[in-house]
């Protein structure tokens, strides 16, 4: 059975995974780090933060009111599947991205705070895992102490997530330059695999 705990857990480690590849919002910390500093990185990760604490608890409520029409379960599936497949196609495809806004006089707080709420892609993501982790019995959402761990473990798994490439930019914005298209093809790769297993769950 879910607990407090597991709930907080597990949406960290989701999150934190969630954070690493390569993206608009990571590769622009690394950018405002060189900068501006850590005190703006850290403005910007708290802002990407609180911004993945409002999508993720929306997320979860959408989640719960797919769940009160079992009807609809089939089709919440092959979404599931076919969001999968499209974020696989998009790393796959997916061009260098901008790492900074060209306006330096927005303050990194309200920069990641744009840079985040344009990230509506978060919403299938959450409702996708989260519809995941339920059914594995991961996690819990009955009641509202559960789904504030659960969206707080999300936010303080952005934090975690963003850390390494704020702490580390000096070191990783070379790197990243380089190895971007590598990693993407991995993330790619990873995303059409787990298309492919809910296919053949669909199918079982």
């Amino acid at each position: 059975m879910p607990t407090l705990l597991m709930n907080f857990a597990f949406g960290l480690i989701v999150s934190f995974l969630g954070t690493l590849p390569l993206g608009v919002l990571n590769l622009t910390l690394v950018r405002v780090a060189l900068r501006q500093g850590l005190r703006a990185a850290l403005y910007f990760t708290l802002a990407c933060a609180g911004v993945e604490f409002v999508y993720s608890f929306l997320s979860v409520e959408l989640t719960q009111t797919l769940i009160q029409f079992p009807a609809l379960k089939p089709a919440t599936e092959v979404m599931a599947a076919i969001t999968l497949l499209g974020m696989g196609v998009y790393y796959f495809r997916k061009q260098s991205v901008a790492t900074a806004s060209q306006n330096q006089q927005v303050h990194p707080f309200w920069l990641g705070t744009g840079l985040s709420i344009l990230n509506v892609v978060a919403f299938p993501f959450w409702i996708l895992y989260t519809t995941l982790l339920l059914k594995g019995g991961y996690v819990g959402i009955g009641n509202l102490h559960l789904v504030l761990l659960y969206v707080l473990g999300i936010s303080v798994g952005t934090i975690v997530g963003l850390l390494p490439f704020m702490l580390g930019s000096h070191y990783l914005s070379g790197f990243f330059v380089r190895h971007q298209h590598q990693f993407d093809r991995l993330m790619g790769g990873l995303f059409i695999g787990l298309s492919v297993c809910q296919i053949i769950t669909l199918s079982w």
